[in-house]
């Protein structure tokens, strides 16, 4: 992992639906603006209007992990990192807790700290003879409409067809995305460094089984067969209709990644963090 160095121009972008992440927002830029260039605006109006300043050396995300997959939609390919701060539930793509501030927040300004880079998908939405091109850090899926019927998707790795998935449509995921919805099916769970994706099907018989885990040089395509409307969503807020012959392309995408600032212990505290915030040493069974 790289030095992170300290930033000079910093965004700081909360979740518009919490008062307490506006309140935090502004707190800390108060503290902060006698010694950095600071911004503050709610994550949602950076994705539709865009950053009050593109020029950003760091943005700290305040709320929980959705706030956290916003920023990265934000930064779009950028490599300025994220260093988020949990108000949410799990948070676990945040590096501080709200209650430890005053105590964590200033020595990650001052340097003390890592890059961690994560990998995320390429999606290429193919219809009507366009492409439309998506990104995910976390997952996208594919699955049925209003109407209460099971679908069929036709899944071919590298060019040749190896499965179809009866159910309610499926969910793709990075290693990051794999402690998300598809870890709620089941799924197993991916090494934060790891770029392979992985595919689980929903509400499927071939749910009993932990996941297709792919190479990171995979070529996924996905086709539903089904005359019904299917919905595609991207790390859970973007949301697109599929219709019959549409189909979906799906790659890690080898030129972009998504940044963290992270504790120079990183590393070795990542699984024991994990457990604690899954509650594993409580015995506590996952997706069943």
């Amino acid at each position: 992992m790289d030095k992170f160095y300290s930033p000079k121009i910093i965004a700081i972008l909360f979740n518009q639906k919490s008062k307490d992440a506006e309140s935090l927002a502004l707190d800390i830029k108060q503290k902060l603006k006698d010694d950095f260039e600071v911004y503050s605006q709610s994550a949602e109006s950076a994705i539709s209007k865009g950053l009050n300043n593109e020029k950003i050396d760091l943005i700290i995300s305040i709320g929980g992990d959705g706030t956290v997959l916003r920023c990265a939609h934000v930064l779009n390919g950028s490599s300025a990192p994220i260093l988020g701060i949990n108000l949410g539930r799990l948070g676990f793509l945040c590096e501080i807790d709200s209650s430890d501030i005053d105590q964590k927040l200033l020595p990650y300004l001052e340097g003390k700290g890592v890059i961690e880079q994560r990998s995320i998908l390429k999606i290429n939405l193919f219809k009507n003879n366009s492409k439309k091109e998506f990104f995910a850090l976390n997952d996208f899926v594919l699955a049925r409409g209003s109407k209460i019927r099971i679908i069929d998707v036709e899944a071919s790795l590298n060019n040749n067809h190896f499965a179809t998935y009866r159910g309610d449509g499926v969910v793709v995921s990075t290693a990051t995305g794999s402690t998300a919805y598809s870890l709620s099916l089941g799924g197993a769970i991916l090494s934060p460094s790891s770029n392979n994706m992985m595919i689980k099907p929903i509400a499927s018989h071939a749910s009993l089984l932990g996941g297709l885990v792919m190479e990171s040089d995979a070529k996924l395509i996905l086709k539903a067969d089904s005359r019904e409307d299917l919905s595609l969503t991207v790390d859970g807020f973007i949301d697109t209709q599929l219709r019959e012959f549409d189909y979906i392309e799906i790659q890690i995408d080898d030129s972009k990644t998504v940044n963290f600032v992270r504790s120079l212990n990183f590393k070795s505290e990542y699984w024991n963090t994990l457990a604690k915030k899954l509650e594993l040493r409580k015995g506590e069974s996952l997706g069943r």
